[in-house]
C-alpha cells in the first residue's frame, strides 16, 4: 500500500507507506518521551506542605498541663467552700445562742441517702464540690431566714419602751397610781412615774419611734410625745428643753430634751408615762425603776 502526497503544480508524488510508518511512530515516542520528562520537572519543582505531627511527648505535657490547671481549679474551689462553711458556722453559732437552740437543729435535713463509692477521678471529684455548694446552699438560704427573724424581733423588742429614760443618778419620786396631789393634797390617779434629778440632765428615748408632738403642753410644760410599736407611746413632760422635732424618727436611748421643772411642777424632775391602746400603763412595767 502506498501513501499518495500531493505537492505544489498538482504533481502527486506515491511514498511506499512501509517508509512512512517508522517515521510515524518515532515522532510519536519522541513526544511521549518530551511529556514524561515535563512531568517529571514539575514533580520536582512542586513541595506539598506537610503538616508537622505531634509526637507523644507533646501530647503527654499538654495533658499534663491539662490535669494541673483542673486540679487548680479545684483546690479553688474548695477554699471558697470551705470559707463559705467558716461563715455559716459562725452566723449558726450566733443564732443558736440567740435562739437558745444547738446550732445542730438549724441544719438542713436531708434525709437517708447512700450508694456505691465512686470512683477517685476528677469529674467524680467535680460531682462532689457541686453536691457540697447545693448543700451549702440550702444552709445558707435557712440560715439567712433565721437570721432575718431574729433581726426582726430585735427591732420589735427596740420599738417597746425598755430603756430607763434617765441617768443612772436619778431616782423615783413618785410612782404610778393613787397618790395625794402635791399641790391640793386630795387623792388623784397619778397616770405615770416620776424622776428627781438635776437640772439639764439628759432624757432619752425609751424605745425606737417617732415624734408625734414636742411643744409646751399645758400643765406638762414642754413635752415630749413619741409613739413605738403596738400601738404604744410614752411621754417625757416638764423638761427644759427639747432636743428633737415633730416626725423625727428617734432610737432607743437617744436623748430627747433635758430635765426641768416647766409646767406644774414643785421642782425639777420628769414625768414619764406609757399610753397602750386601753389608756396609761404603768412605766415599771417596761422599764427598769
Amino acid at each position: 500500500m502506498d501513501l499518495m502526497l500531493l505537492r505544489a503544480g498538482g504533481v502527486c508524488t506515491r511514498i511506499p507507506l512501509w517508509l512512512v510508518v517508522p517515521v510515524l511512530l518515532g515522532v510519536l515516542a519522541a513526544v511521549v518521551t518530551a511529556g514524561y520528562q515535563l512531568g517529571q520537572q514539575q514533580r520536582d519543582v512542586v513541595e506539598i506542605p506537610v503538616l508537622p505531627t505531634v509526637g507523644s511527648p507533646d501530647l503527654e505535657l499538654a495533658e499534663r498541663e491539662l490535669a494541673r490547671e483542673g486540679v487548680e481549679s479545684l483546690a479553688s474551689r474548695l477554699v471558697e467552700l470551705e470559707n463559705r462553711q467558716a461563715r455559716l458556722d459562725l452566723r449558726m453559732s450566733g443564732l443558736g445562742d440567740a435562739l437558745d437552740l444547738d446550732p445542730e437543729a438549724l441544719e438542713p435535713k436531708t434525709g437517708g441517702r447512700g450508694g456505691a463509692s465512686p470512683p477517685d477521678t476528677a469529674a467524680a471529684v467535680d460531682r462532689r464540690i457541686a453536691a457540697l455548694d447545693h448543700l451549702l446552699g440550702q444552709r445558707d438560704t435557712t440560715v439567712a431566714r433565721l437570721d432575718e427573724a431574729v433581726r426582726g424581733d430585735a427591732r420589735d423588742e427596740r420599738m417597746r419602751p425598755g430603756v430607763r429614760p434617765v441617768e443612772s443618778e436619778a431616782w423615783v419620786s413618785s410612782a404610778f397610781g393613787y397618790r395625794d396631789d402635791p399641790f391640793t393634797g386630795e387623792r388623784r390617779f397619778h397616770s405615770g412615774m416620776d424622776y428627781a434629778g438635776r437640772e439639764g440632765s439628759e432624757i432619752r428615748a425609751a424605745a425606737d419611734g417617732i415624734v408625734v408632738r414636742a411643744d409646751t403642753n399645758g400643765g406638762f410644760g414642754r413635752s415630749v410625745d413619741i409613739v413605738h410599736a403596738d400601738g404604744l407611746l410614752t411621754r417625757y413632760a416638764h423638761n427644759a428643753e427639747l432636743l428633737v422635732d415633730p416626725g423625727e424618727r428617734v432610737e432607743a436611748g437617744q436623748p430627747i430634751a433635758r430635765m426641768g421643772s416647766t409646767g406644774r411642777t414643785t421642782d425639777t424632775h420628769l414625768h414619764f408615762e406609757v399610753h397602750g391602746p386601753g389608756g396609761p400603763e404603768n412605766p415599771a412595767d417596761y422599764v427598769h425603776r
